[in-house]
């Protein structure tokens, strides 16, 4: 049983890719490449046009995922954990946008 889930954040450059994630389960497995994209449809849960995709790769046309998390509760919380990192990532970049132009002459 999983008791701690921990989420590191790495926020890109980049109109579609907004973010890349690493989720640690326990401190004993860490899964890195889930990305943190923009879509053209809310999520239904965040109410913002993102999508959280899990570790993949490109075969041909599709796309296959590397992990597949098949407790769908589970799935919810890594989803809700990630999109939680983002957030406070997100929002201490701004807020130290704001600081640096305050700093300026």
């Amino acid at each position: 049983m999983i008791t701690n889930i921990k989420v590191k954040i790495r926020l890109l450059n980049s109109e579609v890719l907004l973010a890349q994630a690493t989720v640690i389960f326990d401190d004993l497995i860490e899964i890195h490449g889930w990305k943190i994209r923009r879509s053209r449809f809310l999520h239904s849960e965040f109410q913002e046009n993102i999508w959280i995709q899990a570790p993949s790769y490109k075969q041909r046309d599709n796309w296959r995922e590397i992990v597949y998390i098949a407790d769908r509760s589970l799935n919810d919380e890594i989803q809700r954990r990630i999109y939680d990192a983002y957030h406070m990532a997100k929002t201490k970049e701004i807020g130290l946008e704001g600081v640096r132009r305050l700093k300026e002459p």
